[in-house]
């Protein structure tokens, strides 16, 4: 898999890229075994640094890809037909997760 991705970014082909990343479930990748001890490595790390700002951004990004994944990506994204309940639990997660990196990044 990683190989196709790479020689589908190499040669620019985003629609293959897009159905790449599309077959990619990001609940699974998350339950590897390897990623969460990366992922507690990096954490453990930027907590002994005390950097608050850069462990909030770390985390945002793998809480964006679940909400994107169990709102967004469950749907037919071709079609452009979204549940007005999916796509309102979408933006309200994200401004939710914004605005935590927003107070971490600004106002603390």
């Amino acid at each position: 898999m990683w190989s196709e991705l790479f020689s589908a970014l190499k040669a620019m082909d985003f629609k293959q890229v897009n159905k790449i990343l599309g077959g990619l479930d990001v609940l699974t990748l998350l339950k590897n075994p390897w990623v969460i001890a990366i992922m507690v490595i990096i954490c453990i790390v930027l907590v002994i640094r005390r950097g608050e700002k850069a462990l909030v951004t770390f985390l945002s990004i793998p809480a964006l890809a679940v909400l994107f994944q169990k709102t967004i990506q469950g749907a037919h994204v071709t079609e452009l037909e979204l549940s007005a309940q999916k796509l309102l639990i979408f933006i309200g997660g994200f401004l939710v997760i914004a605005a935590v990196n927003v107070y971490f990044h600004f106002v603390r």
